[in-house]
């Protein structure tokens, strides 16, 4: 067997002592050491080795003990190989057994990537109760009542039962249909109990909590407070303060946006000659403007907001980005990229926007560069008009296409790229020394309060500003 084989086959060992296998593993664990006499020695030693280590644990030894104790071990461990073969098998069966049976199925994990998670993290993973933490992506978890709960990281999950789950902080979202009614979802200060319904729970491990139902009703109570309340569709029940959030924090709460969720240097030579410019160079600017009147924003937030929405005329939001080529003027441009941040978003529920298109253009109305970010507005914005057509894109005649990409639903980070010849020419026909662009998701919501995505600006601490890599001639 090849080492890496015998690594993998030991790992599968310990987790089935630790009762962490999935059905398929179990199955298969159990055909190997039934089947293959390899597998049953190997198992066979590392259940002598551990006990042996145990036992050394418990009793200390002379000084010349180990060396005979190595000799003993190898004439009589063969001796009863076969018998310790057989305690893996039963033991094994022990273990799988001891537990309580699995309550949900992992039955998708997008681009998840997962922390410290006690249950398996393969799709199609049989679970009992236990916690489940990730970092990264999108998993879907369908229990055996019927109910299913979406993951939107980051997340910390406590599987309790077919009826019940723990969220310790993060999002997540229920469909339950009537056949579990009565499903359960508790965060530390709040129990949320369903009546058939589909709904969103957002929730801190410092109590604060934020229960949307998007279809059907819930009840929610807190148990500390001695307050129940019943929602329907539409209605939100907010215990911190998320819903009066910092975009629009002089609302009324029918015209909040979005629910909260629990969530290099301005220019540079890079390698092989291509120049790095930031949005943090110069007259660089980047920030979004929102269809919603009473919408804050200062430009001067660590993301700007992009978003398509038909089903609320007050959410729509584009990004707009500037770079100043102040320096490159007189130069031209052989190659060129745009590249964008992405955020963990802060707004909304991932799981009612699919993966999401986006679209660059770039203006060529010069006369409409000279924007500020303080004063950018939806009413007054570069290539904008209040014309229904022109919430998801920019005036035609005002712009160029320069490019597209796609973030993939469940991604809470990443770096996307725009490249290409519209771009590069795009730039070279720049005379004043300063550029626009501004992005526009395509891409709609399937229901309201879906996610706003969310991309880093120059005032953000973690994540990298807009910025161009132009390769000159």
């Amino acid at each position: 067997m090849k080492p890496e084989d015998r690594w993998a086959l030991y790992e599968l060992w310990e987790r089935a002592r630790d009762g962490r296998l999935t059905a398929d593993e179990q199955r298969s664990l159990e055909s190997r050491i039934l089947a293959d006499e390899e597998v049953r020695a190997l198992l066979a030693q590392a259940a002598l080795v551990e006990a042996e280590l145990r036992h050394a644990g418990d009793e200390a030894l002379p000084e010349h003990a180990p060396v005979a104790r190595r000799v003993l071990t190898w004439r009589w461990q063969h001796g009863i190989a076969a018998a310790a073969a057989a305690l893996v098998a039963a033991c094994l069966v022990w273990f799988t057994a001891k537990g309580p049976a699995p309550v949900a199925t992992l039955v998708k994990a997008h681009l998840c990537k997962w922390g410290n998670s006690a249950l398996p993290t393969m799709e199609g993973a049989a679970l009992r109760p236990g916690t489940l933490e990730l970092v990264e992506g999108m998993a879907t978890l369908k229990f055996t009542s019927g109910a299913e709960v979406v993951l939107e990281a980051p997340v910390s999950l406590e599987v309790v039962s077919a009826m019940e789950c723990r969220v310790k902080k993060g999002t997540v979202v229920a469909d339950v249909p009537h056949s579990a009614k009565g499903f359960t979802i508790q965060t530390p200060d709040t129990k949320v109990v369903d009546y058939g319904t589909r709904f969103g729970v957002s929730a801190g491990d410092d109590g604060k909590c934020l229960v949307h139902v998007i279809e059907g009703d819930v009840e929610v109570s807190r148990p500390k407070d001695g307050e129940t309340v019943r929602l329907k569709t539409g209605q939100r029940a907010d215990y911190g303060g998320w819903i009066q959030s910092r975009v629009t924090p002089d609302a009324p709460v029918e015209d909040q946006s979005e629910p909260d969720r629990w969530l290099p240097g301005p220019i540079a030579e890079d390698r092989d000659g291509w120049q790095i410019i930031t949005t943090a160079f110069g007259n660089g600017r980047d920030t979004c403007i929102q269809s919603g009147p009473s919408a804050k924003i200062t430009g001067k937030e660590p993301f700007f907001r992009v978003k398509h929405t038909s089903l609320d005329a007050k959410l729509e939001r584009k990004g707009y980005v500037a770079f100043d080529l102040s320096r490159a003027a007189g130069r031209v441009a052989e190659q060129a990229e745009f590249i964008l941040h992405l955020e963990a978003s802060d707004l909304g529920f991932g799981s009612l926007v699919p993966d999401a298109d986006f679209v660059v253009y770039g203006l060529v109305n010069e006369s409409q560069d000279a924007w500020s970010e303080s004063e950018i507005s939806w009413a007054d914005a570069p290539a904008h008009d209040l014309n229904d057509d022109h919430h998801c894109v920019p005036v035609a005649s005002d712009v160029v296409v320069l490019g597209e990409f796609t973030v993939p639903q469940g991604s809470g980070h990443g770096v996307f790229t725009i490249a290409g010849t519209p771009l590069t020419e795009w730039l070279n026909q720049d005379t004043n020394g300063s550029v626009t662009l501004i992005i526009c998701r395509k891409t709609d919501e399937t229901a309201r309060n879906g996610l706003v995505h969310a991309f880093a600006t120059k005032e953000n601490l973690r994540n990298a500003a807009p910025m161009l890599r132009i390769k000159f001639r």
